[in-house]
């Protein structure tokens, strides 16, 4: 574990609730240290009349309800395993929260737990990207408190690790009551979490035998993509709803590579596991670390692609640098499943 410090109990926090945004990490082990824990936090912001929203996986959301009893009319609860399939629709729910309480005069916190046991390796990088990205996102905007819980008996110790890479401070569970009781990271902010690191993050190449589908294209070449790739989608079983899906991510990634990406692009599709990834290539680059995690105007005519993609796909990942260009894999993990 690396290097910390934890504050007196008493002492004030090192970013009050209310001054700014503030992003802590509560470590807890198991269920019932989450509930114990979880409730206490809440029924502080019922007391001091803040909106509280729980976003969650099952069954600690159940578990939570039991426990709060009658107060949890009072607070609003968010399926995390629906919305935060993909990562990157987690920082919109958050911004939505935001947007309806700030100005009213009234306090606002929630509690949002982006990573649980059964992620796989790329989920779990795409969410270590997403908790550093909701310091981006709303660090100069309204001040709220968000706690991100990790339980460190079910989390290998690396996650536990990362935690303080993503944080600025961090709770124990058993302290979660305590004022002032919390461990100040010393790996905040940690330099393979900067925008630009993170899209320069390395992505593990296919199996050769597992590739269906690569080929160059430019514009004219759109209209037969779309039909090459949902033959092969079909073929491959995704269903007639997550291959329409597939075709609209697929064509809307390759018109921002023909739009924004030097014209043309390179794109390939391949089985993973039950599903499949499609993979647009192009030589644009990306700046905005943000990018298809806002809601976009349509005015600008930005954006929207990767904002479809995100709101279709089960995980996209994004890497883009001057050296190598832009590159979005569109992960669809569940064939034939209406979820999205």
């Amino acid at each position: 574990m690396r290097e910390m410090e934890t504050s007196a109990p008493g002492s004030a926090p090192e970013r009050p609730a209310g001054a700014t945004f503030r992003h802590d990490a509560m470590l807890y082990a198991g269920d019932e240290q989450f509930v114990a824990a979880a409730a206490s936090f809440v029924r502080d912001a019922l007391e001091h009349d803040e909106a509280m929203l729980v976003a969650v996986i099952e069954p600690r959301a159940s578990l939570l309800r039991e426990e709060l009893g009658t107060q949890a009319k009072a607070v609003e609860f968010l399926d995390m395993w629906n919305v935060g399939r993909n990562p990157a629709r987690i920082i919109p729910a958050w911004q939505q929260w935001v947007e309806r309480h700030q100005g009213s005069g009234r306090g606002f916190r929630g509690i949002g737990e982006p990573i649980w046991a059964a992620r796989s390796p790329a989920e779990l990088i795409e969410c270590q990207q997403h908790e550093q990205l909701l310091n981006v996102a709303f660090d100069d905007g309204a001040p709220w408190w968000l706690l991100c819980p990790y339980d460190t008996a079910n989390l290998p110790k690396p996650v536990i690790t990362r935690a303080y890479d993503t944080h600025p401070q961090l709770m124990e569970s058993e302290a979660i009551s305590v004022p002032g009781a919390v461990i100040r990271s010393h790996s905040y902010p940690h330099a393979e979490l900067t925008p630009n690191a993170m899209f320069a993050a390395p992505l593990a190449d296919p199996e050769p035998s597992a590739m269906l589908y690569q080929t160059e294209f430019v514009r004219t070449e759109l209209p037969l993509l779309r039909h090459e790739l949902a033959a092969r989608a079909a073929a491959l079983g995704l269903g007639p709803r997550r291959t329409e899906d597939l075709v609209l991510v697929a064509d809307e990634l390759a018109a921002n590579s023909v739009c924004h990406g030097g014209g043309r692009g390179t794109l390939r599709f391949w089985r993973e596991g039950r599903g499949a990834v499609c993979e647009v290539r192009d030589r644009g680059l990306v700046t905005d670390p943000l990018i298809g995690r806002r809601r976009p105007a349509l005015a600008e005519g930005k954006g929207a692609g990767l904002w479809i993609a995100n709101q279709l796909c089960d995980l996209v990942q994004i890497r883009s640098t001057p050296e190598l260009g832009t590159v979005v894999r569109a992960h669809f993990t569940e064939p034939g499943s209406d979820a999205a």
